[in-house]
């Protein structure tokens, strides 16, 4: 009974420590609250794991972004209403391409950026679209990494309506 008893609390010992330092599972992307579920404008991450995004596509197909620059919910760190931001300068990156200098809002205490300009914004997105990381430098700030999720349903969805707004407004 007591070898019996022993490899139980051994087996249960060593599922706690392997799960323990296994990374959460990403969840995916979310339609940002209140928009059409089939043609969102604003999508975001559903991840803990790893730093997030909100990704914006406004009526004419131009994107902007917001950036987490650490680990967490995207959505409780916006919640936070950091009030105080300031200009920022910011190196995007995502695979072989060339990185991207842009000017962001930063709200150190949030830890976000908000990146206004449609380049380094579709940078991002086309980063989950090929499964690149995403590396930010950010001057004050310092330097993060992250693999945002695949495309799922929200994110095809959030596609097909930025690409419609923006063919839409080639012609």
């Amino acid at each position: 009974m007591k070898t019996t008893t022993s490899k139980v609390m051994l087996g249960l010992a060593s599922a706690f420590i392997v799960t323990a330092f296994l990374p959460a599972s990403a969840a995916g992307w979310k339609v940002w609250e209140g928009h059409n579920e089939a043609a969102p404008r604003a999508i975001l991450t559903d991840t803990n794991d790893r730093a997030g995004a909100v990704l914006v596509c406004d009526s004419k197909g131009s994107l902007s972004a917001i950036l987490s620059l650490e680990a967490g919910n995207i959505s409780e760190q916006l919640d936070m209403h950091a009030t105080y931001k300031r200009g920022e300068t910011a190196t995007i990156s995502a695979g072989k391409d060339t990185p991207v200098e842009t000017i962001v809002r930063y709200s150190p205490a949030n830890s976000v950026i908000e990146i206004g300009s449609h380049t380094p914004a579709a940078k991002i997105y086309n980063s989950v679209i090929r499964g690149e990381t995403v590396a930010i430098s950010v001057d004050h700030a310092g330097d993060t990494e992250t693999l945002l999720p695949e495309p799922d349903e929200a994110f095809r969805a959030f596609a097909k309506t930025c690409n419609s707004a923006r063919a839409s407004n080639a012609k």
